[in-house]
């Protein structure tokens, strides 16, 4: 089984509707090669007792990764050494957040779909959901290596670490790609973030007015379908760049205050929030 397929049966999982019990990894990962990998019964089973081990492993290692980024994991494990898992489980820490993540699967099969523009998009929305008050979404095919602005206010108790000098500046870029974003693309943002850090004349011509007037510090933001190479994620950290994927993203949408009264959350997005000319201009929170 290659990489790729391996990759194939985690997506199906996450796409996965669970109910509220526990399961055996080796039931899920049965129905997970079921579709993906082969239609055929035996060697589902098969195939499942081949690679439980080494996916389960791949899922041990994805749980432990989410609860240190504060995401809240696919399966709590119930019991390791049998490998049992329960869908988010009873832990105090994100068991009142249940009710939120039913929408989880739908969420990854609307991302799965949405075009290059319509994951900028999704991006100023995430914006709006962290509190940015003000978000500029660039024009299409003149973005200076630059999709999105935002400006995020910080609580007056930070001001230490900021000054006075104002809120957050953020720059953004959006890579929809059927892979984790590479090293090239990462070098290439932190060239873009010095030309805005400098006001280069092709980045120059793009910033929104607030962002040149504002003096608050500038911080890189690239976020990535599904993730970062590891040389990627180094450049990242040595610039100092935040770096996101859609995992990530549909988190902070579950979680989102704007979201909790929507049961279709899926739903809301696209009729309220995904909307080109909501941040077009700029968006400014009244």
């Amino acid at each position: 089984m290659s990489i790729g397929e391996n990759k194939r049966i985690f997506q199906k999982m996450y796409r996965t509707r669970y109910e509220d019990k526990e399961y055996s990894f080796y039931d899920i990962l049965k129905e997970c090669l079921m579709g993906t990998i082969t239609d055929d019964c035996v060697k589902a089973e098969l195939l499942a007792q081949n690679k439980e081990i080494e996916l389960w492993n791949k899922y041990k290692k994805e749980n432990n990764e989410d609860i240190q980024n504060g995401i809240v994991p696919l399966f709590t494990i119930v019991d390791e050494k049998d490998r049992i898992v329960k869908w988010i489980g009873n832990c105090d820490r994100f068991k009142t957040r249940r009710e939120q993540y039913l929408c989880r699967p739908a969420l990854y099969e609307y991302i799965d779909k949405l075009d290059d523009r319509q994951y900028e998009i999704m991006a100023c929305v995430i914006c709006e959901f962290l509190g940015a008050d003000k978000i500029t979404l660039t024009d299409k095919g003149n973005e200076g290596g630059v999709d999105f602005f935002a400006r995020i206010p910080f609580s007056d108790s930070a001001h230490f670490l900021f000054g006075i000098k104002g809120p957050l500046r953020i720059v953004g870029q959006c890579k929809k790609y059927a892979s984790k974003d590479n090293v090239g693309h990462m070098k290439e943002f932190v060239q873009t973030l010095e030309h805005v850090h400098n006001k280069s004349y092709r980045v120059g011509e793009i910033l929104p007015d607030w962002f040149k007037l504002e003096r608050g510090a500038i911080l890189g933001w690239h976020i990535s379908n599904l993730g970062h190479q590891a040389g990627a994620l180094d450049i990242a950290k040595n610039f100092g760049i935040l770096v996101s994927d859609s995992k990530q993203i549909i988190d902070i949408i579950c979680s989102a205050k704007e979201m909790r009264n929507y049961k279709d959350k899926v739903d809301c997005l696209r009729k309220k929030y995904m909307i080109e000319e909501r941040y077009l201009n700029i968006y400014s929170k009244t």
